[in-house]
Parts: structure tokens; C-alpha cells; sequence
């Protein structure tokens, strides 16, 4: 008994010790990460919060997970001392299995990999670990009784384990991250456990011991504060979570069960009168006419994925756009103007019907919507719209109706269309078009988006990537366009007022992206907005905050008709008519799937929605929007969120069709994670209905703090779809598989038996891969090419659901669905998502395919997720057998034919500086700033590419010679 308490008394102390090294990392992270990202932050007393909160919430975490550590090194040195080979052969084992886990989390997640197409890798892998356990464990055992050495170690490990979690692959791979810090904490743990070995007085071992007693009891007793606390922390959460590998994984895991604050009492209070000037949609109301427009014929121009600060006359150094800055002289430009979501087919149709569409259709409302040409043409006017059909490219099922009846125009050209083709469409409409009829003319030129091409009357040289350069060059095309419409239209139609606007922006690394429509910052919602016409003040510049869907509103005002009580945009009028009054802040909204934004005077609230956390920036005094000033106007960040909340509350409110859904399910229905307990709460309503449709929330936002509501609703309620909708539910949200969910699968019903399929492929079920892959039959087209018009068919589903679905595809290793995926990856929407999802179930079907469009993809954003894809699929012409390389010498056969053939090399880090040459001959250096580089390749000698290529850091993990063709 005696010698028992004294081996539970030594595990306590060495717990104890790892428990203290522990604290001090964490300590020790804090300050790190305020060092290193201190722009982020405002001041150090924002470190202290984060010390005060996170660290002591961390610690009470970690302290069980101290006592198996303890445990298991007190194993480990019985094992290194012991001559059994049973004990001995555990550690390699171990490792083994550790190794494995991590090389199959790193390939393809945590379900089995194909053995074909994964069994060399993740034999590499084991065999290391192998070597490891059966080398490195005896020893490190042994340490034990060299404690300066053990600590040594230690120390090393979690430098390099925790800096290597902060930059290498960071967002990517979880397994990889998991691992390193797993490493992390095992290498201080070390440390701890060294000087526990070091022959220290009982007496200081027992004051340790009972230091980290009181302070675990401390951090217990002041939880629920700290978790208050780090709920009104919005700027610390954002920043540790980007950044910080120990503590923001807890803020994550504290975020799973925290309930955010209420702003619903604020938002009564302030939503209406926050602004400092400007108001919202719904104050705007009717105000005096401002303009008259009377008898002048109107002409839109919309220009894609064109962001304001890449145009001239919005201070651009380059001169790309002389025709829209004489423009611009000639009337009045906005200065901060927002388009509501950063796609095309939610911007343009919300900027047509005057209101914010992406979260009215996501609710099912809205398509019956009034556009601007319907309202014209009820007062006798002529409408003529010239677009290409990608306008409703993302999520085209949510736009059937729009694009069915071409968006209320009485005229529609529906093509592809360089700017010189539309100036003659536009021209042989006008000459057809009666003289005594007022016109409206909407043009929608596509130049600026991606791939960007260089045209060779605007070559621009030295910006910051070639792809820049690529994009103003486009920019300077459309401008040309913008002039020749403008002069065609106004000699023909003399007085004819103009509007000059874009979809949405483009961003180029500026937070780590590329492309758009994933965030709400600066680059890729702040669009040009310029308007001239009759009684337009000339060289105008508004400051204030408007938004696009404004203009259908201020056309309405200026031409004497009545403004729908659907809208929701206000009348600029006042604006253009003469300068802003004093305070004059505006208002504007802007969404995507996890982020929103409120833009009002000089503050830009945006705000992470699965995060729950909200940044006040200030453009004007930072451009880049890295300093968050919630913490120095604390007020001003409360009153903006208030109003915020209060303008997502009112989505759909105004529209007369669908039911009348409360507040907490049309948050949902849109995805917000905040809404997950407010509509499981209304499993328990008396309206049917309503519980089915709470019910179908949960199962869509899968929020685990539901799973209690849920619970209780499949055990009592008596509705049939409601218990439905709960068993499929907690499936998705990690409970057990009921038998009711197998039932589903087989249902009579379609709908029932691929919402199961949803369920239980992402568990990774392969029994659901039967009706996944029937379902992908279903929503890919037999033939994916181009129709008539040019446009790309699309999958039968928008783009969110193909997303869930490809991820239980993926996670079921579904081969039967890889013949239609295959088909897929011609949908461009979808393409990134297909690839990772074909490199994930292992296919080897897919790699002539995936290595076809990676020779021809003119698309930077997909680029990476197909040489991913075919790198997982074992299917590259150099790749790093285990670590990535920093030099790189291979000799690879080049393919034959004329065609010029090009490099792509995959780096393991996107900010590594890449040298690059073939045969000694140069390739010029591949700047940074993407994971994936492409490079042009001299022709080979002798059929075969000498490369050598060296990475500054980093390395390089896969490299192919590919020739550069065309997708057809």
C-alpha cells in the first residue's frame, strides 16, 4: 500500500511539473503573439486580456491531459530500463500508429486512404515513426537521468513544433497542425519533467506542487468570469485564433460552448440613430425629388470584379481608366461605395431590384422582385440589356426566375462579348430604337475578371505580381469600352444620363485570398460608383458610406415615379444635387457566407460570423484594415454591431409571399451560427411548421450546443418530419447513427434518402455512397461542354449544396461518384472544391483528367487545388519523398508536340522565394504570395527538362512539366 501512495504521490508531482511547463508556455505565447502581430492589436493591455482570460481557461484544460502525460513518461522510463521486449516493442508501435494517423490526417482526413493510390506514403511515414520509437524512445527514456539534456530537447522540440504550427500550412491540413501541437506541448512537458529529474529539494517540488494546485483552483473558480470576459472580446478572439497554435485552438473550443452576447436590447435602442449621419435602408423612405431626369434615356455600365482602387480617378497611380475620370469631371463620384455581396449574380440582381438578395433567397423570398427595366417599362419606356450569361454563374438555381424573363428587360443580348462588340450590338440596337421613346440601356463588360489577360494596347510592367499588371491591362481595355459607349450612345441620344459601377471587387492577397466573394474587406466590396447627367454637380466627391442597390432608388426619384415599398435602398439624389451636410456617414451592408460588414462615415465594422467576433477598422487611417479600433471607441463598435443585428433581423421582412418566419429561423436559414440555439429553442413551439423548420435548421448549421434541444424534440415530439429532421441532425453533429437514419436511406422518398446520404457520407459511411453517387448522376449534366452561347453548363445544385455534398462524397471515399465528379470539374464554380475532393478519395480514374486541366487552367484560384488533388493521387513528375525540399536538382521527361510547355512548381510555404532554372538556363525568380508556381519552360533538349530549382525556406513538394494547352 505504501509503495502504491508513493507512486501516486510521484505521478502527482510530475503532473505538477508538466502542468507548470505548460503555464509558462502559454505565458509565453501571449507575449509572443503580441510581439509578433502587435499591429493587431490595440494596446498591450489587450495581451492582458488575453492572459487573464484564455491562459487560465487553457490551464484548467490541460491539467487531466498533464496527469496522462505523467502517466504515460513514467511508462516510457520503466520501458527504456526494462529487458522485456514486450515493453520494448510498445514504443515503436505507438509511434507507429501516431505516424499513421497523421499521414492519413495529412492526405485525405481521418478515414482510410485507397492502398493503391496512399499505402507508399503512409508506409514512409509509419516506417519513420517505426524508426523513431525503436531508435529515439530507449534513449529519450534514458534522459531521464541526464535532465540538462532532457530539458535541451525539450526546449527545441517545442520551438520548432510551435513555430512550425504558426507558418507553415497554416489553415491547411489539420492533422499537420494537430501534430505539431501535440509536439508542442510533449516538448515542454519535457521540460517540465527534466527538472523534476534534477534532483530539486522536496520542498521546492511540493511548493510547485502547490503553486499550480491554487492557481488550478483560481482559474476554476474565475471560468465563468474569464468566459464573460473573452465573449466582449471580439479583437483578442480574431487574433489568437489567426495566430496563436495553443490558445486559439482553446478560444475554439471555448467558442463551441460560450453564448455570445445579446445585442437585441442595444439594437432596439440604437439601430436607428447609430450612424453619425446617413440612414438605413429602412428609414429612406420617400424624400424630396432632388434630380430631374425627365425626358433624358439612361445608360448602365457595370464592369466586372472591378475594385475602386485600381481606378485613376479613385487615386490609383496608373492611368487606367481616362474615359471614367473625364467621367468623373464631368459628374459626381462616391467615394465609399459598397456592393452588397462579392458575386456577380447576387450583386447585379440585388443592384436591379433595390434590395439585399443573397439573404431574401437563402430565405426562399424575393424572386417575384420588381428590377428596374419592370418599372420602367410600366411608364413606357424601352429596355435593352447586353451582358454575358455568367451573370448567373454562382448559385444559378436561386435565379431561375431572373434569368428566365432576362431580369425584366424588354431586349437582351446574351453573349460573351469583348467591349468593341458590344459598341456595335449597342449601336444596331439604337438604330432600330424609335426617336421619341425613352430608353434604358444597361451594358455588363467582363474584361477584369479572372483568368486576366494582357491586351496589348495597355501593357502595364513593375506592379506587384504579373497577374496585377494583368488586371489594370484589363481595366484600361474596359475604360476604352466605357469611352466609345458613352460617345455612341450620347451622340445618338443627346443628354443621356450615365452611371458607371462594378459587381464586386478583386482581392490579391490582401487578407491572405485571392479572387472574391469570400470576405467583406475593402478589396473586394469597395466598388466605383460615378454618375453624370442633368443637374449632376460636376467634379462632385461624396465621402459618405452608399451602397449599389441605392441607384435603383435614386433613378426612381429622378424621373418622378413612385418608389415600391419593397425597397430597401434610399434616393442619392440630395447627393448628387450638392455636398453632403456635416456628419453625413452613410450606411452600407455587405454579406458573404461567414462574413458581414457595416460601412458608416469612416468606420468599417466587419464581422466573422462563425466566430462570433467583430472588427472596428478605420481605412482612411489604415488601408490594409489590421488595426482593430473596437477596443479604443468601445461605444462606437457596441452602437454598429446593434445596427447591424438590427439590418440582418429585418432580411425578408418587407416581402409579401412566403410565410412569416421568426427572427431566430431566418438568421438560421441564412447560416448564422449565433441563430443555432434561439431556433433549436423553437423545437418546443406549438406551431407544427415551425418545429419542422427549426428542425431543418439544425440539421443544416450542425452546432453541437444544440444537441441537448435536439435530443429532446426526437424523444417527444409526435410529428413525424420534425423527429426526421433530428435523427438526420444529431448524425451530423457526431451522436450515434439511430436506427431511424439507416430507415431514411431507403426511404420512398428521394429527398429523404439523400438527405441521409448528406448525413452519413460526411460521418464517412460508405453504405451512403450508393445513393451520393445516384445523386450526382442526377446533378451532373452527361455532357458538360459549352452551349451555344458560350456559356459553361453548371451543376444541377448552387454552389453551398454541391459543397456538402462533395464533402461527404469525399469523406466516404465514394468511387462510384468519381466518373460524374470527373464530368464536374467543368463547372468552374466548383472545380477547387471537385479536385480536393477527387485527391481525397484516391482515385486513380481521376488523374488523367485532373492533370488535363492543370496543363491548361487558366483559372489561379483553382491551380493549386488540382496539383493538390493529383499530388495526393501519387501523380506528379517530382514530388518530395518525405520532408519538403529546398533544393531541387531531377532530370523529367518533357511531353511531346509544339506546344510551349510551362512549369508548375508546389511550394510548401506561399511566402518562400523560389529560384527557378532548366538545362542552366534561368527561369527568373517566382515571387511569393501563392502556393502554387507557374513558369514558362525553354524547349527541352533531347526530350527531357534539367530543373533546378531552390526555395529560400520552406520547400518544394511537387513539381510537373506540362504542356500548355487549351481547355476546350
Amino acid at each position: 500500500m505504501q509503495r502504491a501512495l508513493r507512486s501516486i504521490d510521484a505521478a502527482l508531482l510530475d503532473a505538477a511539473a508538466v502542468l507548470a511547463a505548460w503555464g509558462a508556455l502559454l505565458l509565453a505565447e501571449n507575449v509572443a503573439v503580441g510581439f509578433l502581430w502587435r499591429r493587431q492589436f490595440s494596446g498591450a493591455w489587450e495581451f492582458s486580456v488575453a492572459r487573464h482570460t484564455v491562459v487560465p481557461l487553457a490551464f484548467v484544460g490541460l491539467a487531466p491531459v498533464a496527469l496522462v502525460v505523467a502517466g504515460g513518461w513514467r511508462a516510457l522510463e520503466k520501458a527504456a530500463g526494462s529487458a522485456g521486449r514486450g515493453r520494448r516493442a510498445l514504443l515503436p508501435l505507438s509511434l507507429v500508429v501516431a505516424a499513421g494517423a497523421v499521414a492519413f490526417g495529412v492526405s485525405s482526413g481521418r478515414h482510410f486512404a485507397n492502398p493503391a493510390v496512399r499505402a507508399g506514403f503512409v508506409v514512409l511515414v509509419a516506417a519513420l515513426g517505426a524508426g523513431i520509437g525503436a531508435v529515439g524512445a530507449p534513449r529519450l527514456g534514458a534522459w531521464g537521468r541526464r535532465p540538462l539534456l532532457l530539458a535541451a530537447f525539450g526546449l527545441l522540440l517545442t520551438t520548432a513544433a510551435w513555430l512550425a504550427d504558426a507558418y507553415v500550412l497554416p489553415r491547411l491540413y489539420p492533422a499537420f497542425h494537430w501534430a505539431m501541437l501535440g509536439s508542442t506541448l510533449f516538448g515542454a512537458a519535457l521540460v517540465g519533467l527534466a527538472f523534476r529529474r534534477g534532483g530539486l529539494p522536496s520542498w521546492i517540488e511540493r511548493g510547485v506542487e502547490a503553486v499550480v494546485l491554487v492557481l488550478l483552483g483560481m482559474s476554476c473558480a474565475t471560468a465563468p468570469r474569464a468566459v464573460r470576459a473573452l465573449d466582449r472580446a471580439a479583437n483578442v478572439r480574431m487574433a489568437l485564433v489567426e495566430h496563436a497554435p495553443l490558445l486559439g485552438p482553446a478560444v475554439t473550443v471555448i467558442g463551441r460552448w460560450r453564448t455570445p452576447q445579446d445585442d437585441d436590447a442595444a439594437a432596439q435602442a440604437d439601430a436607428r440613430g447609430a450612424g453619425k449621419g446617413g440612414k438605413s435602408p429602412d428609414e429612406a423612405g420617400e424624400v424630396a425629388r432632388s434630380l430631374d431626369w425627365s425626358g433624358h434615356d439612361l445608360l448602365l455600365i457595370s464592369v466586372d470584379a472591378l475594385r475602386a482602387d485600381h481606378v485613376s480617378a479613385y487615386g490609383y497611380a496608373r492611368a487606367t481608366t481616362p474615359n471614367l475620370d473625364a467621367l468623373a469631371r464631368e459628374g459626381t463620384l462616391f467615394e465609399h461605395a459598397y456592393c452588397p455581396t462579392p458575386h456577380t449574380s447576387y450583386s447585379l440582381t440585388s443592384m436591379l431590384t433595390g434590395k439585399y438578395m443573397r439573404p431574401l433567397l437563402a430565405l426562399g423570398l424575393g424572386a417575384d422582385s420588381e428590377t428596374w427595366p419592370q418599372a420602367l417599362r410600366r411608364y413606357g419606356w424601352r429596355t435593352a440589356a447586353f451582358y454575358p450569361p455568367a451573370v448567373f454563374f454562382i448559385d444559378e438555381e436561386r435565379f431561375r426566375s431572373f434569368e428566365a424573363n432576362k431580369l425584366g428587360f424588354e431586349y437582351a443580348k446574351v453573349e460573351f462579348a469583348d467591349p468593341a462588340l458590344r459598341e456595335r450590338q449597342v449601336g444596331e440596337y439604337l438604330d432600330d430604337a424609335p426617336a421619341g421613346t425613352p430608353l434604358f440601356l444597361w451594358v455588363h463588360l467582363f474584361e477584369p475578371h479572372e483568368p486576366y489577360v494582357v491586351h496589348p494596347d495597355h501593357v502595364f510592367h513593375g506592379g506587384p505580381s504579373a497577374d496585377v499588371d494583368a488586371y489594370d491591362s484589363e481595366i484600361a481595355e474596359d475604360d476604352d469600352g466605357i469611352g466609345a459607349l458613352v460617345r455612341l450612345v450620347r451622340a445618338r441620344r443627346p443628354g443621356t444620363a450615365v452611371i458607371v459601377t462594378a459587381d464586386h471587387g478583386e482581392e490579391f492577397g490582401e487578407h491572405g485570398g485571392r479572387y472574391h466573394g469570400t470576405t467583406v474587406y475593402e478589396e473586394q466590396v469597395r466598388v466605383p460608383v460615378i454618375v453624370s447627367g442633368p443637374g449632376v454637380r460636376a467634379g462632385g466627391r461624396v465621402d459618405a458610406a452608399v451602397e449599389t442597390i441605392d441607384l435603383f432608388p435614386t433613378v426612381l426619384s429622378a424621373l418622378g415615379m413612385p418608389r415600391p415599398a419593397r425597397l430597401r435602398g434610399r434616393d442619392l439624389g440630395p447627393l448628387l444635387k450638392a455636398p453632403a451636410p456635416a456628419g453625413e456617414g452613410g450606411f452600407a451592408f455587405a454579406e458573404t457566407d461567414d462574413y458581414a460588414l457595416l460601412a458608416s462615415g469612416d468606420d468599417r465594422l466587419v464581422c466573422e460570423r462563425r466566430a462570433s467576433a467583430c472588427a472596428l477598422y478605420r481605412p482612411k487611417e489604415d488601408p490594409g484594415e489590421l488595426r482593430d479600433w473596437a477596443n479604443d471607441d468601445p461605444d462606437r463598435a457596441r452602437a454598429l454591431r446593434a445596427r447591424l443585428r438590427a439590418v440582418e433581423r429585418d432580411q425578408g421582412r418587407y416581402e409579401a409571399s412566403g410565410p412569416a418566419w421568426p427572427e431566430a429561423l431566418r438568421r438560421g436559414m441564412q447560416g448564422e451560427a449565433d441563430a443555432a440555439l434561439d431556433s433549436a429553442a423553437l423545437l418546443d413551439d406549438a406551431d407544427v411548421r415551425i418545429r419542422r423548420k427549426a428542425a431543418e435548421v439544425c440539421f443544416g448549421l450542425r452546432a453541437k450546443e444544440t444537441i441537448p434541444a435536439v435530443r429532446r424534440a426526437l424523444a417527444r415530439d409526435e410529428d413525424d418530419e420534425v423527429r426526421r429532421w433530428t435523427a438526420l441532425a444529431l448524425v451530423r453533429m457526431g451522436e450515434a447513427i439511430a436506427p431511424r437514419v439507416d430507415a431514411l436511406l431507403v426511404d420512398p422518398q428521394r429527398d429523404w434518402r439523400r438527405r441521409a446520404a448528406l448525413a452519413l457520407g460526411g460521418r464517412g459511411e460508405g453504405r451512403a455512397c450508393d445513393e451520393i453517387a445516384a445523386w450526382w448522376q442526377d446533378v451532373v449534366p452527361a455532357s458538360m461542354a459549352a452551349g451555344a452561347d458560350g456559356e459553361p453548363l453548371r451543376l444541377g445544385l448552387d454552389l453551398p449544396q454541391a459543397e456538402d455534398l462533395l464533402d461527404a462524397t469525399a469523406k466516404a471515399k465514394c468511387r462510384a461518384a468519381v466518373p460524374s465528379l470527373v464530368r464536374a470539374l467543368d463547372d468552374v464554380r466548383a472545380r477547387p472544391f471537385v479536385a480536393d475532393a477527387l485527391g481525397a478519395i484516391g482515385d486513380v480514374r481521376a488523374r488523367r483528367p485532373l492533370r488535363a486541366f492543370l496543363s491548361a487552367e487558366p483559372y489561379v484560384t483553382a491551380l493549386p487545388h488540382e496539383a493538390r488533388a493529383l499530388l495526393a493521387l501519387g501523380a506528379c513528375d517530382w514530388s518530395a519523398t518525405s520532408a519538403p525540399a529546398l533544393v531541387v536538382k531531377a532530370s523529367l521527361a518533357a511531353p511531346g508536340g509544339a506546344a510551349p510547355l510551362r512549369l508548375l512548381v508546389l511550394v510548401s510555404e506561399a511566402d518562400t522565394m523560389l529560384q527557378a532554372a532548366a538545362g542552366g538556363v534561368s527561369l527568373g525568380d517566382a515571387p511569393p504570395g501563392a502556393d502554387l508556381r507557374v513558369l514558362s519552360l525553354p524547349q527541352p533538349v533531347a526530350g527531357r527538362v534539367e530543373l533546378d530549382l531552390h526555395a529560400t525556406h520552406g520547400g518544394v513538394v511537387a513539381a510537373w512539366v506540362l504542356a500548355a494547352e487549351r481547355l476546350d
